[in-house]
């Protein structure tokens, strides 16, 4: 994947994908979001009466949540854009881009970005199937939840 998607949000913000990298722009900063490291990624398309929305999770640690304006939202690791239903299509295809991104070779399981709450859940039951132990499942929850 070497194409460039831009997708222009609300309040000055651009969401791009390049490469292994989601990148927000607002002016002449910019925060970059490798897309290995987006944990879930979500599409709202707009309707007649509401703007759309990209929401995506990261792997980073958690910090307090920050309202950045109408355009974007900060809460913990999570983020969400702010589009206008004219850029529906931009939106459609970095969701895709995001979604199939393929790192090393690997692709995500079903095109899909797995959410740390499936994956905790996914856990739960190999525990109470028995195949992990109590110690093996808080061990990977602690991991997969940066504590």
């Amino acid at each position: 994947m070497s194409n460039e998607i831009v997708l222009s949000c609300m309040m000055g913000y651009t969401l791009k994908a390049i490469g292994g990298n989601l990148i927000a722009e607002k002016k002449k900063t910019q925060e970059v979001f490798p897309i290995s490291k987006i944990q879930s990624f979500t599409l709202k398309e707009p309707t007649k009466m509401t703007n759309g929305t990209i929401t995506f999770r990261t792997a980073q640690a958690p910090t307090a949540g920050i309202r950045l304006g109408f355009g974007a939202i900060a809460l913990d690791a999570e983020k969400t854009f702010v589009f206008d239903s004219y850029y529906v299509e931009q939106a459609r295809s970095l969701r895709d881009y995001v979604l199939s991104y393929e790192e090393g070779g690997q692709k995500a399981k079903s095109g899909m970005v797995v959410s740390v709450v499936d994956e905790i859940r996914g856990l739960k039951q190999l525990l109470d199937e028995g195949i992990l132990t109590q110690e093996e499942f808080d061990a990977k929850k602690r991991q997969l939840l940066g504590i």
